[in-house]
C-alpha cells in the first residue's frame, strides 16, 4: 500500500463522511468543509475546442491566469470549464499558472485528476501553459523530496525551470519560484540578482512578473513578509507593469504601487475571506481566473468567476519611453 500524506488520509476520510452524512442531519455541517476544500468529486464537460484559434501578433496577445487548482474536485472542474468557455468566446495561446498545482499528493499519482482532466480540452486545442511555483508544488521546505516533485511537476508540465522568461507578442514574462527559501530576506540571493538582469534586458512593450506567494494581499495569508521591502524596489526600477499572484484564495487587484498593478487570482478551486486595505482596488472571495488582451499600448483584464460572471475589469497603458 503506499504511502499517504495527512492531507491525503484526511482527504478520504472527509469523503467517506460526506457520504455517509448526504441523507443526515449532518450534511449541512459537512458540506461547506467539503466544498472549502474541494473534496467533493466533479467532471468536465466533454467538448472539442478549435485548435490554435487565437491570434498572437507583435502588437497583441491574449492569455489566460489562474492559481491554486490542484484538488481535481467539484470546484476546481467549475473553473476550468469556465476557462474553456472563455476560450470558447476569446481564444487564447497561454495560461500562465500561479502555483499549487497539486493538493493532497505526489503530483506523478495526481496528475491525470488535477490538470489533465480538467484542463483536457485546452491541452488538446494546444494551449500552452507556464508554471509559477507554489508552496504545495514543493510542500517540504525545498528539501530533496521537494525539489524532487517540483522538478517531475516541471517536466509533466513541460516548463523549462523554476525561474524563466518568456515572450508571447508584444508581453514579456517573468516566472519567479517564490517558495524558494530567502526569496523574501535580506540575503536574496541569485534569484532577485537574475530577475533583475532579465527585466533590465527585456525590450518588449509589457513587463508582468508572475509567482505564488503574493507582495500584497489582504486575505487570509496576507502580504507576504519581506516581498515589499525586497521585490517592489526592483519591480518599480525595472517598470514592470503587472505582477500576476496566487497563494490566498480569492481575487485581489491592487490600485497601481509605484506604477505597478498587483493581482492576485488564486480561486482555481477553493475560497477564503478576504478583506480590503490601502492599496485595493477590487478584492472578492469567489472561484474564478483571468482573461486578458493586450492589444498594443492596452492591457484590459477581466475576472471571471466560475458561473461566468464578472468580478472586475481592469485596463492599463503600457509606459512611455521603453
Amino acid at each position: 500500500m503506499p504511502d499517504l500524506s495527512r492531507r491525503q488520509l484526511l482527504a478520504a476520510g472527509l469523503g467517506a463522511a460526506g457520504s455517509l452524512a448526504a441523507g443526515s442531519g449532518l450534511a449541512g455541517q459537512l458540506w461547506p468543509l467539503l466544498g472549502r476544500e474541494d473534496f467533493v468529486p466533479g467532471s468536465v464537460r466533454d467538448v472539442s475546442l478549435a485548435s490554435r484559434a487565437w491570434t498572437t501578433a507583435a502588437d497583441r496577445l491574449t492569455f489566460a491566469a489562474v492559481g491554486d487548482t490542484g484538488s481535481g474536485g467539484r470546484q476546481a472542474m467549475a473553473v476550468a470549464d469556465r476557462m474553456v468557455r472563455g476560450y470558447e468566446e476569446k481564444p487564447y495561446g497561454l495560461v500562465t499558472h500561479l502555483g499549487d498545482l497539486c493538493y493532497y499528493g505526489r503530483v506523478e499519482d495526481r496528475f491525470e485528476d488535477v490538470f489533465t482532466k480538467p484542463m483536457r480540452a485546452l491541452i488538446d486545442a494546444e494551449v500552452q501553459f507556464e508554471l509559477a511555483i507554489g508552496n504545495h508544488d514543493g510542500d517540504l521546505h525545498h528539501s530533496d523530496e521537494s525539489l524532487a516533485q517540483i522538478d517531475a511537476e516541471l517536466r509533466l508540465l513541460g516548463t523549462p525551470a523554476r525561474t524563466f522568461t518568456t515572450s508571447h507578442g508584444p508581453v514579456d514574462f517573468f516566472y519567479l519560484d517564490s517558495s524558494a527559501p530567502g526569496l523574501f530576506g535580506d540575503d536574496a540571493g541569485s534569484q532577485l540578482e537574475w530577475l533583475d538582469d532579465a527585466l533590465a534586458s527585456s525590450t518588449n512593450q509589457w513587463k508582468v512578473v508572475c509567482m505564488h506567494h503574493p507582495v500584497f494581499s489582504s486575505g487570509s495569508h496576507g502580504s507576504t513578509p519581506g516581498a515589499q521591502k525586497v521585490l517592489e524596489p526592483v519591480f518599480t526600477r525595472r517598470a514592470v507593469d503587472l505582477v500576476l499572484t496566487g497563494h490566498d484564495h480569492h481575487y485581489e487587484r491592487t490600485r497601481p504601487m509605484n506604477g505597478v498593478t498587483y493581482v492576485v487570482s488564486g480561486g482555481g478551486c477553493k475560497t477564503t475571506p478576504v478583506g480590503r486595505s490601502r492599496f485595493t482596488a477590487a478584492a472578492t472571495s469567489a472561484l474564478q481566473y483571468l482573461h486578458v488582451d493586450v492589444i498594443d499600448d492596452r492591457l484590459t483584464g477581466r475576472s471571471i468567476r466560475a458561473d461566468g460572471q464578472l468580478l472586475d475589469r481592469f485596463e492599463l497603458r503600457a509606459r512611455e519611453g521603453r
